[in-house]
């Protein structure tokens, strides 16, 4: 099992939010396919919850689909500053969201690339089950197994995540009805393993253990070596990510 330390994460994201936005271009296609998916089925909320809206990348795009309040969390305030200055009838909910109270009577909560940091996956799921007015949707992504196996087989690093039919249990026990369920993988391609990295530091990826490796030029070299050998293409070295996506009614 791996330990999270939710406060590197939350400190990582909030000190990489102005090379995010241009780094986490995997992130942003995953938002903007969540979103198409949401208002294919529904185009109007009345009240929302968004858990780790970071710098805004659905936020951006669904407040238009929301008529009442919409709530929006994250760890660090400091990724939502200019968020709430954009538009500031957003309300704020500071914390980690497996310790903060839900707001109730939603007909929608969302959440990009947030579950797979949680430790206690049963118990938020049965909150946010409960946080839900009947026929109120839940839609979500997270990562599969795949996600960065490079790293995972390199440092033997990384989250363990599920997949998508384990995803689709757990949902299900906790009373969920299964709208739709799909996942894809993509290949990135970057020009080292030191350059994989960099894009993990400046998306604030790489906060998953609380003893993390150290590196000096040594270790770095040996690493770029190995990445090289086992996971090149094109004459570039790959770096995968492995979405789910899930859209379900109460």
């Amino acid at each position: 099992m791996i330990t999270v330390d939710k406060q590197k994460v939350a400190s990582r994201f909030g000190k990489n939010v102005g090379t995010y936005d241009k780094e986490a271009f995997i992130q942003k296609e995953i938002t903007n396919e969540l979103y198409k998916e949401i208002i294919k089925r529904e185009t109007h909320f009345h009240k929302a919850f968004e858990m780790g809206c970071g710098s805004g990348f659905l936020t951006k795009q669904i407040e238009k689909n929301i008529s009442g309040d919409y709530i929006v969390n994250d760890l660090d305030p400091l990724c939502t500053h200019q968020l709430l200055r954009e538009f500031p009838r957003l309300q704020f909910k500071v914390g980690d969201i497996e310790n903060i109270s839900l707001p109730q009577h939603l007909d929608l909560v969302i959440s990009t690339s947030v579950l797979q940091w949680m430790e206690d996956i049963d118990a938020l799921l049965k909150r946010i089950y409960n946080a839900l007015e009947p026929d109120g949707h839940f839609a979500f992504s997270t990562f599969g197994p795949s996600n960065f196996l490079e790293i995972k087989a390199l440092l033997n690093q990384g989250l363990e995540y599920l997949s998508i039919e384990e995803w689709k249990f757990l949902l299900q026990k906790n009373g969920f009805q299964l709208i739709d369920a799909w996942e894809w993988k993509e290949e990135c391609l970057f020009d080292s393993g030191t350059a994989v990295l960099k894009h993990m530091k400046n998306t604030g990826v790489n906060g998953t253990a609380k003893n993390q490796k150290v590196w000096n030029t040594r270790i770095l070299q040996q690493f770029n070596t190995e990445y090289q050998d086992h996971f090149s293409k094109n004459d570039k070295v790959t770096l995968t990510y492995h979405p789910l996506f899930f859209i379900l009614k109460k």
